[in-house]
């Protein structure tokens, strides 16, 4: 991807790569994203590239489950989420993958996903 910016977990072995920086960063307080350490900017999955093993995870406590949470399977960071159905063209990357300066001037808006646990 011509002028990229690639992104990688702690260890190295999970490598993301997105078209540019996202029009906005989301910082969600939901319990799973407190958690994971993670602060979302999003594109369509065709516009990813993501090389290395991830394990994931479905949150049980939700009623409806629509993604699964992706990490790397070596070091535990986490890389990025994907929806179960192919035809919604939005994936969540972890920008903390990413050197602030990749990002910087980008609005992180502060989410309030805690509303949403189940």
């Amino acid at each position: 991807m011509s002028g990229s910016i690639e992104g990688h977990c702690h260890c190295g072995t999970v490598r993301v790569t997105i078209p540019a920086a996202p029009d906005y960063i989301n910082d969600c307080n939901c319990s799973l994203c407190l958690t994971r350490g993670a602060i979302w900017g999003y594109f369509p999955p065709a516009k990813v590239s993501i090389t290395g093993e991830t394990d994931r995870y479905i949150r049980a406590d939700l009623r409806d489950a629509t993604l699964a949470t992706h990490w790397c399977a070596q070091c535990g960071t986490t890389t990025h989420w994907a929806a179960f159905d192919p035809d919604y063209d939005r994936m969540g990357v972890n920008m903390r993958l990413f050197d602030p300066t990749d990002y910087a001037g980008v609005e992180i808006r502060a989410i309030d996903g805690k509303s949403w646990d189940g």
